[in-house]
């Protein structure tokens, strides 16, 4: 799947296209396109609208469709009136989807087993349905034989265990977790997919991951939908020319989640790298652990003024230092895809990761020039990725501007959302068509 094209183009294209489907509404019912995370949330305020399927919600609002969100659980006082809640109950009944009178759905969650009642509804109810994959398409073990031993190995690094004790885990996840997953896991994915119009997936390497998936249990014509769609990020990041960039490393995560996000590693490379670069700057945000600020306390003094652990800040206060910075440092051991990191490369930074298929992001980058990667996930091989970016930057290899120019648009939630309901409308087309020749055969 191929994503080049120029921003000139793309954004010509784009004005082309919104002024086409506004001209087109005027003579037309407006449509409504709901989105749908059936999982519980707290009070959704203004704040649940920069990501995912809030802010798909919104852009669909801009793109002039009627549009709102579909959660689990009960309401909150205060929150925003583009939240529809709703019980499992509801969501797995037909007649309640049908009433709603919607022309689709985008249905914004993990192919999980436990929800495909729900698909299963919207389909019955004739209501066109995305199915919307936040993943890496990694978890279909036969796909990657030698890596996803890997992968299981560095999460049970990140829990800072004793070698015995991460050996038996990880072994333990090894034999039980691969015959769970294909056994069960990976089939009643697939099973799931199949109700959908459109499974519309966020990277190359998740694409290629599923396309493995639905082959493998329904053949070469396996009836689901595949469509690489991007990632939506909000239009407030991007390059600001207006802002120097400094010799400054971002690094955002939830520092909580130890076998994932991995701040052990974190710790010892920010260390490490701070050490051996005094003019350098490294912002951590994210949830400020105990752990994480013991290790900061412990610092030498002129390395611990230049690390700035900030805890979880407000987005503008994080873009802001996206601004700033040239390197964003992802030592995770496997991410679906960390929308910081796409924030990041919109505001013109190039990034520093893992070089695995466990990281598909890193290497979306890195197959766009824009990523050094670590060959190895030891301390010295994110040091050593992390220096040859500091180089790049020195020596005007890298440009903020041409790393901003290249992201955005495969990152406009317009992209995304027009993207979807193309492929929605080609399928339905495709099915009429079909319909309409076995009806005169």
């Amino acid at each position: 799947m191929n994503f080049a094209f120029q921003p000139s183009q793309a954004v010509i294209y784009l004005a082309w296209d919104f002024t086409h489907h506004f001209n087109d509404r005027k003579h037309a019912n407006m449509s409504k396109w709901f989105t749908c995370a059936p999982q519980r949330y707290g009070c959704c305020q203004e704040a649940f609208f920069l990501r995912d399927s809030g802010l798909l919600t919104r852009e669909l609002q801009q793109l002039g469709h009627e549009s709102k969100v579909i959660l689990l659980g009960p309401g909150y006082e205060g929150e925003f009136p583009d939240i529809i809640r709703a019980t499992r109950q509801e969501m797995e009944s037909a007649d309640w989807w049908r009433a709603l009178k919607l022309d689709g759905v985008i249905m914004m969650a993990w192919a999980r087993h436990r929800d495909t009642p729900i698909v299963q509804a919207i389909a019955a109810s004739g209501t066109p349905l995305v199915v919307y994959i936040d993943g890496n398409g990694d978890s279909f073990p036969v796909n990657r034989q030698i890596e996803f031993p890997k992968t299981i190995w560095r999460a049970q690094r990140g829990t800072h265990r004793s070698w015995p004790i991460r050996f038996c885990s990880a072994l333990r996840t090894l034999t039980v977790g691969t015959a769970v997953s294909l056994l069960r896991h990976s089939y009643l994915k697939y099973r799931h997919l199949l109700y959908a119009d459109v499974v519309a997936l966020q990277t190359p390497t998740s694409f290629e991951g599923h396309q493995q998936l639905c082959t493998f249990y329904g053949g070469k014509n396996h009836g689901v939908n595949l469509q690489l769609v991007g990632i939506p990020i909000p239009t407030t990041y991007a390059w600001n020319p207006s802002v120097a960039k400094e010799k400054r490393i971002v690094a955002v995560g939830r520092w909580h989640e130890l076998s994932q996000k991995r701040p052990y590693v974190l710790m010892a490379v920010c260390a490490s790298v701070a050490r051996k670069h005094p003019d350098l700057q490294i912002d951590i945000f994210g949830v400020k652990t105990e752990a994480l600020a013991h290790w900061h306390l412990t610092l030498e003094t002129s390395v611990r003024e230049r690390i700035h652990v900030h805890g979880v800040q407000p987005g503008k206060v994080v873009n802001d230092a996206m601004q700033k910075a040239q390197i964003s440092f992802f030592p995770s051991s496997s991410e679906g895809v960390p929308l910081s990191l796409f924030e990041c490369l919109v505001c013109g930074v190039s990034t520093v990761g893992l070089d695995s298929p466990s990281m598909p992001g890193s290497r979306w980058a890195a197959e766009s020039n824009h990523a050094d990667l670590a060959p190895h996930d030891t301390t010295e091989a994110f040091v050593a990725a992390i220096e040859r970016g500091l180089e790049k930057w020195e020596r005007g290899e890298y440009s903020a501007k041409q790393i901003s120019e290249h992201w955005i648009p495969i990152t406009r939630p317009q992209h995304v959302i027009e993207t979807m309901l193309k492929a929605v409308e080609a399928k339905r087309a495709s099915s009429r068509n079909t319909s309409m020749a076995v009806a005169n055969s």
